[in-house]
């Protein structure tokens, strides 16, 4: 029975264990856990657009784009012709920005708290972002034959996820 009397000890001296006294709950801990899983699931995602093919699949032209956003907008539960308006409404000039601003709506859009967290805090979303994105070598070298780099691909990214509020 050594639980229970740990609990009945923790019980009894609660003052002298937390020091903050027995009212006083610990908010920051639990929004840098929820923000810590967040940013965590949003770069997740984004090193693994779909099935982790985002590098062999990435768009140099604009129908390719379309079509591979359409095709994206069906396995998040959205339609093609939204997913196609986001992607015209990409603030960005060039297909792979472009595609990677709209699979960012995309996830945003299935995932409410990672649109949040891209809303709020984009820097440490964006860093997040690029972490998970140089994991990936093939995309990193992709990116790179298409002259896009790490940080304008991470940028879109989050940038069309807080889009997607």
């Amino acid at each position: 029975m050594f639980v229970p009397n740990v609990c009945r000890f923790v019980h009894t001296r609660r003052a002298a264990i937390d020091r903050c006294g027995p009212g006083v709950d610990h908010a920051r801990v639990g929004e840098y856990a929820l923000v810590t899983a967040a940013v965590a699931a949003l770069a997740i995602s984004i090193a693994t657009i779909p099935e982790g093919k985002l590098a062999a699949r990435l768009p140099t032209t604009a129908a390719k784009a379309q079509a591979l956003v359409a095709q994206d907008a069906r396995s998040h539960g959205v339609s093609g012709a939204e997913a196609r308006k986001a992607y015209a409404r990409a603030p960005y000039g060039r297909a792979p920005l472009r595609y990677l601003y709209t699979s960012g709506w995309l996830d945003g859009r299935k995932s409410p708290a990672s649109c949040l967290f891209a809303k709020t805090i984009p820097g440490s979303t964006t860093a997040e972002t690029v972490t998970a994105i140089r994991r990936n070598r093939t995309l990193v070298k992709r990116l790179a034959r298409m002259h896009v780099s790490v940080a304008q691909a991470a940028g879109a990214v989050v940038r069309g996820a807080s889009d997607a509020c």
